[in-house]
């Protein structure tokens, strides 16, 4: 399902023709605030991301979808865990598109879409505290400020996490 949010940003599916731009976009100014300690050093290991994210998806666990900005690879959006009741949200955005908006508008619109289409209580988005830019989306989405932990196996982040209930 493709998911248009304005003139120039939709959602598409994660493919296996979008792991090349995964894999060139996916780099350690990316990687700063997620809880991986280094980007996939061979393409093989972003295509087996993908067909991992296309399998999680055709069992209904996961949504994966890819970000495109005015039909260009903008980054990456998930909702994993769906059936727990509780799934947790993330998003990254390619670094030279950062602070153009595009992630708030992300952010809001698939919150709200997943809050009114998906049987869940409330969709966790876990953030680094040191990522201020993610905290600041976040302001005016109506989210509970409801945990603090630690997140990683090797580097480890501060975590703080947000929740949004649904009513």
């Amino acid at each position: 399902m493709v998911h248009t949010i304005d003139n120039a940003i939709r959602l598409v599916p994660i493919e296996e023709d979008h792991a090349p731009a995964i894999f060139k976009a996916f780099d350690r100014d990316v990687i700063k605030h997620l809880p991986i300690d280094a980007p996939p050093g061979k393409i093989e290991e972003t295509v087996a991301f993908v067909k991992y994210s296309r399998e999680q998806m055709k069992r209904g666990v996961d949504l994966v979808w890819v970000i495109l900005f005015e039909n260009q690879f903008a980054g990456c959006r998930g909702i994993h865990d769906i059936p727990s009741k509780q799934p947790h949200f993330g998003l990254w955005i390619k670094t030279e598109l950062q602070g153009k908006g595009i992630g708030k508008k992300v952010v809001h619109y698939v919150l709200d879409w997943g809050i009114s289409n998906l049987d869940v209580e409330y969709i966790k988005y876990p953030v680094d505290r040191k990522n201020v830019r993610s905290i600041k989306l976040l302001h005016g989405l109506g989210l509970t400020l409801s945990d603090n932990y630690e997140m990683g196996n090797t580097k480890k982040l501060d975590v703080i996490e947000y929740r949004l209930y649904k009513s």
